[in-house]
């Protein structure tokens, strides 16, 4: 292949018949990336009684996370330097090979290690793929297939829990990894052979120490939120040093990316108004609403008295709601090549929603949540993926790879924020609530030891600890009573929490809103060229600036 070749778009290089091959194969790899995501939720407990290692469960999903986020910047920048078919090669041999691996771990250990090898894998994927979609069709063209990966991102979100559970039940938890090594068998022929190599007329200047301090940073601030939710507490020194050293580490990043002449994350950047807004709706909503949403099992178990399976059904109309959104949603931006109201009343409906959960309580119909997931779910459609897009659109072509892991990257951030910070809100709301509804009755005549029991929200769904609670109150004089106070008062207090996240999530869900309404709308373009006049033609011009 030419340099100029080489240098052109993948979008003037291919066949429309390419076009849909390689599309279909991208959205194959999505699909295997997005399922291992949900798969594993029901396979977690056969996982434990076949290696043990409760106490390490959490790493399961923690060293996937950490790998994957920690990717993403460092991918995007080198794509747009050295093209992306090496990268969606490589991230899908490391995940199939990874998989394989996992599926196979002698113990809890070595699957953890593994795990986090697959969220290598999985942020090389997932950087890649959007990207890779930016290169084969313009923006104009671009809303509907983004509306198709995250379709496809939605139905794996769907099928996942149950595939799992069949997998599980009748072969085995390792096939919920092994299942992913003949999807992998399948798309690396068809990218290797439909897929060009590209790379960047550029500067080669590989922005090692960037790359290495905002892992640091990202990685400390990760393990920081983690850990003081999980271990240790906000308070703590090792949470306290974790989010210095991510403090000092991100300053000692942006003094990094100023002086060198290939940032991972050009700084200019931000100067855009476009892609900061969008931006900050990704983190805000992403983050927000994430973080409510993954406490609402703990509502429907315990306040509402459902069971595991009851939560994830009612939870599931969400991901329908996006499926539908976001398909159509494409199909509009691509046909009037418009968007700015679509993201406004999508931002509407997420308000809504959120507006509506604020109404739960521990005596709610179960299937309120699920008509208030649809509407969250049909917000999330729209605005998302077309987010994908406005960031795509608002920057020059050489810079799309960079563009779109930030996108993922602060969307990632986001969601591991929102879920910790809530977490903290939820504990601190159930105590104090859980405290004022118990009667002094129950408080004096239960033993403290086993009062202290009721700390846990959760306690009454682990059988065996719930089992042994309701022997030491039942031992007390009157203790049926004592106990249905208390359980009472325990649901209520989760409901009391969970409402207080809700109302977080309404403000944040009108910032999100805010944000789409500050936007302003640029044309989609129909080429790949600059995102405006003067735009930048080599890696030391300045970033454009969104002047429309």
């Amino acid at each position: 292949m030419t340099p100029q070749a080489a240098s052109r778009p993948l979008g003037e290089m291919l066949t429309h018949r390419q076009k849909m091959v390689l599309l279909t194969t991208l959205m194959l790899s999505m699909f295997v990336g997005a399922l291992d995501q949900t798969i594993m939720s029901t396979a977690t407990p056969s996982i434990i009684a076949d290696l043990g290692g409760f106490a390490l469960l959490s790493w399961l999903f923690t060293s996937y996370m950490l790998a994957s986020t920690v990717v993403v910047p460092l991918v995007g920048k080198l794509s747009d330097m050295f093209g992306r078919r090496i990268f969606l090669l490589g991230g899908l041999v490391i995940f199939m090979a990874s998989s394989a691996a996992c599926g196979a771990a002698p113990s809890m250990i070595a699957l953890i290690l593994f795990r986090a090898v697959q969220g290598i894998g999985g942020g090389l994927i997932f950087a890649s793929v959007f990207s890779t979609v930016g290169d084969l069709f313009p923006p104009a063209e671009r809303g509907k297939y983004m509306g198709f990966f995250t379709g496809t991102f939605s139905l794996a979100s769907i099928l996942g829990p149950t595939i799992g559970g069949l997998l599980t039940d009748h072969v085995g938890w390792r096939w919920v990894f092994f299942i992913n090594v003949p999807f992998g068998l399948v798309a690396i022929p068809l990218i290797w052979r439909n897929l060009p190599h590209t790379a960047a007329s550029m500067s080669r200047k590989i922005d090692f120490g960037g790359s290495i301090l905002l892992s640091v940073s990202t990685v400390s601030l990760l393990l920081g939120l983690v850990w003081a939710e999980e271990e240790y507490g906000w308070g703590s020194a090792q949470t306290l040093g974790l989010i210095a050293t991510a403090v000092v580490f991100a300053a000692l990043f942006v003094f990094q990316e100023k002086r060198h002449p290939e940032p991972i994350i050009p700084l200019g950047l931000f100067r855009n108004r476009t892609f900061l807004l969008a931006n900050l709706v990704v983190f805000a909503l992403g983050g927000g609403i994430f973080g409510t949403v993954a406490y609402l099992p703990v509502f429907v178990q315990t306040s509402l008295g459902g069971s595991a399976t009851t939560s994830g059904l009612i939870t599931t109309p969400q991901s329908l709601g996006i499926l539908l959104t976001s398909i159509v949603g494409g199909q509009i931006i691509s046909r009037t090549g418009r968007y700015r109201w679509l993201t406004i009343i999508g931002a509407c409906f997420i308000l809504t929603a959120t507006l509506l959960q604020t109404s739960l309580g521990a005596g709610s119909p179960k299937w309120h949540i699920s008509v208030f997931m649809i509407v969250m779910g049909l917000g999330f459609g729209m605005v998302m993926p077309t987010m994908s897009v406005v960031i795509q659109n608002a920057v020059s072509h050489q810079y799309l790879g960079v563009a779109t892991s930030a996108r993922q990257f602060f969307m990632q951030i986001g969601q591991v924020l929102g879920t910790a910070i809530f977490g903290v809100v939820l504990a601190t709301t159930y105590q104090s609530s859980f405290d004022s509804e118990l009667s002094p009755e129950t408080r004096t005549q239960i033993p403290a030891a086993t009062l202290s029991r009721f700390d846990d929200p959760t306690m009454s769904l682990d059988e065996r600890t719930f089992g042994q609670v309701k022997e030491q109150v039942r031992a007390v004089p009157n203790g049926d009573v004592l106990l249905d106070d208390a359980l009472d008062a325990q649901r209520v207090a989760v409901a009391d929490g969970i409402h207080r996240l809700f109302l977080i999530s309404v403000a944040i869900a009108v910032f999100g809103l805010a944000m789409t309404l500050l936007s302003r709308e640029l044309p989609l373009r129909r080429g790949f060229g600059p995102a405006a006049e003067g735009g930048p033609q080599g890696s030391a011009a300045p970033i454009p600036v969104d002047a429309h």
